[in-house]
């Protein structure tokens, strides 16, 4: 699951089936392109801007531009969501869809795309009623509906998505469809194409794109800022939804800091400052505690470390100072293992709890 390609615009060109192998370190992927009709090549042009927009915004090379899709009808399936409800594409006709493939097992970009299209659903704010969010599993073996509901819940998007599975034939033939590869690695790891479907209310396929396996903060907003663009004008009775700028990854709306006294305590697993694994505990007695909410992407919190090592450093030796806590917003980083590195690569000298289902984080900054 990798970086977004701008080959995409070869499924409108090409004559044949071609193959575009995208390296991934310990596997090879391959994405077999789309034949289109002939008339398409006139209307699409050979030249595919980065991304909709002036011209003058500053796109992050791991952003996927985007193809736009000549309008067939989007291949309708029968499968089961995640709260086991029978379901098809057909049941979202009269909605624009956001048609997602994500990975039930997926610590990588998938997380990443739900960061993505939890944006776009606070953006669309009451149109996002017209628009339906639905995933397709794009892991055959990780199958089961416990699988996806598990996935949905820990990524905060339970109840606002349809994410369908079902057998592993009924899958891949649904990859087949939509052109998405997904192949095995071993037990339940696999590699697929991130592909994101823009469908209109009428059935139709209207763009596509492969989300990035970056996690910076241009890269989320771009991409959510492109799929507001192709949305924004599909939904029936075009509504004005105002487009932001770009903002914090996975921001959510909420108000900072605690409304009155409650008992915040907690007991996290944590990256002790060697590195290793280990936890932490904040309440309950003890020395006080600063706590420091960050994200191994954010530049802001990058230029705080700094500061928040020597105020560590003179805690250590001032006993009514408190000490440091990292608090990592688990869920929009790539991995633990990237939080690892980041730990070792500033030398920090204060533990990271690891909020890996922003149960802190909703309860501290709502």
């Amino acid at each position: 699951m990798k970086r977004g390609i701008r080959g995409l615009r070869e499924w409108i060109f090409a004559g044949t089936i071609m193959t575009l192998v995208l390296g991934v370190g310990i596997a090879a992927r391959q994405m077999v392109g789309r034949l289109q009709e002939a008339p398409l090549k006139a209307a699409i042009g050979s030249n595919v801007p980065n991304k909709p927009g002036t011209g003058s915004e500053v796109v992050p090379p791991s952003v996927d531009p985007g193809t736009p899709l000549p309008g067939k009808s989007a291949p309708n399936f029968h499968l089961t969501d995640q709260f086991g409800t029978k379901g098809s594409l057909s049941d979202f006709r009269g909605k624009v869809v956001i048609l997602s493939f994500i990975d039930s097992k997926c610590t990588t970009v998938c997380p990443l795309t739900a960061v993505v299209l939890q944006n776009v659903h606070y953006d669309l704010g009451s149109s996002a009623s017209n628009v339906a969010f639905v995933a397709i599993n794009a892991n055959p073996v990780a199958t089961s509906v416990k699988d996806i509901f598990t996935w949905s819940k820990e990524h905060h998007v339970l109840n606002m998505w349809h994410f369908f599975t079902g057998s592993a034939s009924q899958l891949k033939d649904v990859y087949s469809k939509y052109y998405v590869q997904s192949t095995v690695l071993g037990g339940t790891n696999i590699e697929h194409t991130p592909a994101v479907y823009v469908i209109g209310p009428n059935g139709h396929e209207r763009w596509v794109y492969l989300n990035s396996d970056q996690s910076s903060t241009p890269v989320i907003g771009t991409e959510t800022q492109d799929i507001l663009k192709q949305v924004i004008p599909l939904i029936p009775g075009h509504p004005k939804v105002s487009i932001p700028p770009s903002r914090q990854l996975a921001y959510l709306p909420g108000n900072l800091g605690p409304s009155n006294v409650q008992n915040r305590s907690f007991h996290l697993p944590a990256i002790l400052p060697n590195g290793q694994n280990g936890s932490v505990t904040v309440g309950n007695g003890g020395k006080p505690k600063l706590l420091e909410f960050f994200a191994t992407w954010c530049p802001d919190c990058e230029e705080e470390i700094p500061s928040l090592v020597k105020f560590q450093q003179w805690s250590t030796n001032h006993s009514l100072f408190p000490s440091v806590v990292g608090v990592d917003l688990r869920l929009s980083e790539s991995s633990t293992e990237h939080v690892r590195n980041y730990v070792k690569k500033f030398n920090l000298p204060f533990p990271v709890a690891l909020d890996n289902h922003h149960e802190l984080c909703s309860c501290w900054l709502n």
